[in-house]
């Protein structure tokens, strides 16, 4: 069709008359296998005991034609998605591995979408012409079941000047020139398709053919199908483009598996097979794949997986796992299709963290070995942690690249900040009486995430956080908490004041730690239902149970004193002590208060396990400095 030309009003039946020109298998094709009849598939069939006759399958090769210029690929330095679905205008650096992460909605699955989406409609523009116009049901891949809804807050228009989705190419030249490849997507003149538009000068000749793939998308697979029939090379290509795998997966394996018309015999074949064996158990050391089609046989493909444990099973590899079937097709589509981008949407779906950590490794040593690259989006930290220094990774929010700093994206991960808005580090090692707190709010707590730092000294310090948040550019607002430990107001102030990093808050428990908050005669009231007098009476009776009050409260002056006073100043010790009432509710840590009011609670006939899981009445909200704090992170823009 001439480019800019209309649609025909019969181009949904084009793909089945120009399927076998305008699809060609994948480099180094594997055997052509032309269907049988209804009448070949079943003649001369004894339905008891006798021989049977069946036609021989009929062999052949689609020769690669690509002219050299076609065959010439430079490694991408960026990819540039704008306009796509929640992808607004993201730059994506390249390496060899590159893993964006992000929170749900953030963009990372639409930048491997338009990329495949771009590269698949460029594949349709004939040499010679610099668009093309081109029906749904000719196409491969399509994003979406209403394409035309793919723009970004909008909808695909006509008209030259309205806004595309746009995908651009950026490779690596040795010269200071740049070496770009820019796609264009609007709708076609009559809506049923899309106008697909290319510009980059002779390097867009590897875009504009059907031979190689250079981009396979692997959306992770939701089962597979119970059989699979010999598929002919256009069907068994379009359907892998698609995305959709799991109808195909046999067939991807048996021509992996089968000798190519160019080869002697079967040995190339095998070595493949044993290639993807050997990288899949990279990832599940026990695993191992089988296919098998017998032409004067079979009518369904065989394919197995053996598992090599204590004992040898071998089961129809529709029962494998899916986390072990999607590491099959991740590979098999790598060796079979020798893409030259490679994009794979969450494999750590269906992994365990140990299995995620090797299919980093594994992918990371064959995108060398077969000379291509490889975008993958996650939200597993196990993921990133087992990236080498040399992967890229960005951090995508709302449509944009928020950073490429690598240091801040493997910490944040770390701390389970994917999808949070606030990190809240926490002094203590046990963190279940502040989770408590934080629960009270749901719709808080979920943008929260709780970072344990084991102790006061590992509380992170303003230059760490400035690095973190300023440097690092990630948006995210911390919280740092730190108990009382008998300091005073001042010393208090003096405290806070030592973080002055745009996004963070620092908060200091009312009492002497979070577990004194569970220890207010208020909370005990609401909680057991007694007068304040009487929850008064019970913390004077549970402190004095407590031993070594005196010493625990000197011993916690001294760290107040060393972090807020090092050039001395300080209030006297003693002087605090008889000030606040020598053994008291105020001088004991809350710790050891809310062990002995469990006794107590116990020995008042109420139910001790009440304050044991941290229960908050519901008609008493606890902690409303924190919640006043968080409020307030969460509002402030950065």
């Amino acid at each position: 069709m001439p480019a800019g030309a209309p649609l025909p009003d019969d181009e949904t039946n084009l793909e089945t008359t120009s399927a076998i020109s305008d699809l060609a298998p994948a480099q180094g094709a594997v055997e052509t296998v032309k269907p049988l009849t209804e009448l070949e598939k079943f003649s001369s069939v004894d339905d008891t005991r006798g021989s049977e006759t069946r036609t021989e399958l009929s062999l052949g090769e689609i020769p690669d034609t690509r002219s050299q210029r076609a065959r010439q690929w430079r490694l991408l330095e960026s990819i540039t998605v704008k306009n796509f679905k929640a992808a607004q205008d993201a730059t994506i650096p390249l390496d060899r591995l590159t893993i964006l992460v992000g929170p749900n909605g953030c963009g990372k699955s639409s930048v491997l979408q338009a990329i495949h989406w771009g590269a698949r409609a460029a594949s349709y523009i004939i040499p010679k012409n610099t668009k093309e116009m081109i029906s749904f049901d000719r196409l491969d891949y399509l994003p979406s079941s209403e394409p035309l809804q793919t723009l970004y807050k909008g909808e695909l228009k006509t008209d030259s000047t309205s806004t595309p989705v746009e995908i651009t190419f950026s490779h690596r030249h040795t010269s200071d020139d740049p070496h770009q490849v820019n796609v264009k997507i609007r709708a076609a003149r009559n809506r049923g398709g899309i106008t697909v538009y290319i510009e980059g000068g002779a390097a867009v000749t590897p875009y504009k053919q059907r031979f190689q793939f250079l981009t396979t998308y692997i959306p992770g697979l939701a089962g597979l199908s119970e059989r699979e029939t010999i598929l002919a090379q256009p069907s068994l290509r379009r359907q892998a483009a698609s995305g959709d795998a799991g109808g195909v997966l046999r067939n991807i394996l048996l021509n992996l598996r089968s000798r190519r018309t160019s080869e002697q015999d079967d040995t190339d074949g095998v070595r493949r097979l044993e290639k993807l064996n050997q990288l899949v158990r990279e990832v599940h050391n026990n695993i191992e794949i089988d296919v098998s089609f017998d032409e004067r046989e079979d009518y369904h493909i065989s394919a197995f997986i053996s598992i090599l444990d204590s004992y040898y099973q071998v089961r129809p590899l529709e029962m494998a796992a899916t986390g072990v079937l999607q590491t099959i097709q991740i590979f098999a589509y790598l060796i079979l299709f020798e893409p030259k981008i490679m994009l794979i949407d969450e494999p750590d779906a269906h992994l365990h963290p140990d299995k995620q950590e090797r299919l980093v490794e594994a992918l990371e040593r064959s995108a060398i070995e077969f000379d291509t690259q490889i975008i993958l989006t996650t939200h597993s930290p196990h993921i990133v942690r087992a990236a080498s220094p040399s992967a890229k990774l960005v951090w995508m929010k709302d449509g944009l690249v928020a950073t490429e700093d690598d240091t801040a994206i493997r910490r944040i991960l770390g701390w389970g900040g994917l999808d949070k808005s606030v990190l809240l580090f926490v002094e203590d090692e046990d963190d279940k009486a502040i989770r408590a707190i934080v629960r009270q709010w749901p719709d808080i707590s979920r943008q929260i995430s709780i970072c344990r730092c084991f102790g006061i000294d590992n509380l992170p310090r303003d230059k760490f956080l400035e690095g973190l948040l300023v440097d690092g550019q990630l948006k995210l607002k911390t919280i740092i908490h730190r108990d009382r430990d008998f300091m005073t107001d001042i010393e208090s102030d003096r405290w806070k004041n030592s973080f002055r990093t745009n996004g963070v808050f620092p908060w200091i428990t009312k009492g002497c730690d979070v577990e004194y908050y569970f220890c207010d005669a208020s909370y005990l009231s609401s909680l057991y239902g007694i007068t304040i007098e009487e929850a008064d009476s019970w913390r004077t009776e549970a402190v004095s149970g407590i031993s070594k009050v005196h010493e625990t409260f000197n011993a916690k002056r001294k760290i107040a004193i060393r972090t807020i006073w090092p050039d001395g100043g300080a209030p006297l010790t003693d002087d605090l002590w008889r000030e606040w009432g020598e053994k008291s509710p105020l001088t004991v840590i809350g710790k050891d208060l809310y062990k002995s009011l469990k006794v107590i609670a116990k020995n008042k006939g109420k139910d001790s396990k009440l304050l044991d899981k941290y229960h908050i009445p519901e008609n008493y909200e606890m902690a409303t400095d924190l919640r006043s704090i968080i409020v307030n992170a969460l509002q402030e823009e950065i």
